[in-house]
């Protein structure tokens, strides 16, 4: 095992109790998705996140935010269940935003039928595996092919599980909300402690040593039953080398029969390529801030009272462009070659009736907003408040 903390720190959550319920703000599928998204923009690993594979997507809930992470340009979504995935294949649909504010990498995106428990070939060279509530979900047989496939087939940088605490369960127990079969929903096969999980990701190390995890949770208990733990586990799985650490065996490039999964929907994100140079990219954005920064001043001080020449401070210049890699040394250059004015260590921006804002920083505004959509019918009444 090892010891790992979120990037980002934990946020904020509320847990309270009632004589009649128990409440979760955010609701605890939010906190797994907020935990899953921190650990795959880890900064020690992000940069080497390229395809993701999320096994039982479901509803393809998880997927919005996924997305989101720029470095991923591919993200393959697997569910044994068809008609669930036909009813929402739709939702990884590009949205119209998508068309207007373009990524800087490329994004494919595919849908597909399979079983966890079976290499694909889809399936290979995947640097990140998401397992969010999927294990509980499975039948013995499956579950032990389940680190065959991920830990002896794809071999991921990092792999994500969470599964119910049900050390937990006590609590639930007092508002009458298990089903007659025990557990927390209809479908699921077991509920573990939190020794048992462990115990099963120590088995997981000890069979792929290429391996070390992690433990944490989400959910937490109310006051006074802080000895149950979270009512959602998570184990994070890193392969040895991503934390430069010596691996104990070679990888095995993906070897063994693999079995085809069935693409239900697959697409391709728009997303822009920047052929200007690099020196063509510092001016555009020193054309940007220097038009941008006269009309504030002029917004500031009026038509009547502006001058006709205006100070900017090389420095603030300099800062407002850091992203485009421009050093003191380049912007100088730059300046000089466009025959900007400079005094001391201001430039000189002259007042004019037209702007000097190219094409390439004209904003848009983004006005498609992303529906928060609640759970499904057969969501978990633990996950949904």
């Amino acid at each position: 095992m090892f010891s790992y903390k979120l990037p980002c720190g934990d946020f904020q959550t509320v847990t309270a109790m009632t004589v009649h319920n128990i409440s979760f703000d955010p609701p605890v599928y939010e906190q797994r998705y907020c935990a899953a998204v921190q650990i795959l923009s880890d900064p020690r690993w992000k940069s080497q996140i390229r395809k993701s594979v999320e096994f039982g997507c479901a509803e393809i809930r998880f997927f919005p935010l996924l997305r989101r992470i720029e470095t991923i340009e591919n993200i393959v979504l697997v569910d044994i269940d068809e008609d669930v995935l036909k009813k929402y294949m739709h939702r990884i649909d590009p949205l119209v935003s998508d068309h207007i504010r373009q990524r800087q990498c490329p994004l494919q995106v595919k849908v597909l039928q399979g079983n966890v428990a079976d290499f694909s070939d889809e399936l290979r060279d995947t640097d990140a595996v998401i397992a969010l509530e999927l294990i509980e979900h499975v039948y013995d047989d499956v579950l032990t092919e389940i680190p065959v496939n991920i830990f002896g087939f794809m071999q991921p940088k990092i792999a994500i599980f969470s599964t119910p605490n049900s050390d937990y369960n006590v609590i639930f127990t007092r508002f009458n909300t298990l089903l007659p079969n025990g557990f927390r929903h209809e479908d699921h096969k077991f509920e573990w402690t939190r020794e048992e999980f462990k115990s099963w990701c120590m088995g997981i190390v000890q069979k792929y040593p290429n391996y070390m995890f992690a433990l944490m949770g989400v959910g937490n208990p109310p006051q006074d039953y802080e000895s149950v733990g979270h009512v959602s586990q998570i184990a994070l799985f890193v392969r040895k080398d991503i934390l430069e650490m010596r691996l104990e065996h070679p990888l095995t490039r993906n070897v063994g029969e693999t079995n085809r999964y069935q693409l239900i929907h697959g697409v391709t994100y728009p997303f822009h390529v920047d052929t200007r140079s690099k020196e063509q990219r510092i001016w555009d954005d020193v054309q940007y801030e220097l038009n941008t920064f006269k009309q504030y001043y002029k917004y500031k001080s009026g038509e009547d009272d502006f001058e006709d020449m205006h100070k900017m401070p090389i420095e603030t210049l300099l800062s407002r462009i850091h992203r485009t890699g421009a050093t003191r040394e380049i912007l100088d250059d730059i300046l000089k070659k466009k025959s900007v004015q400079v005094e001391d260590q201001f430039v000189l921006i002259e007042d004019s009736d037209e702007d000097s804002v190219t094409s390439t920083h004209s904003e848009t505004l983004e006005q498609s907003l992303n529906k928060v959509e609640l759970p499904g019918e057969d969501e978990e009444f633990w996950d949904v408040n």
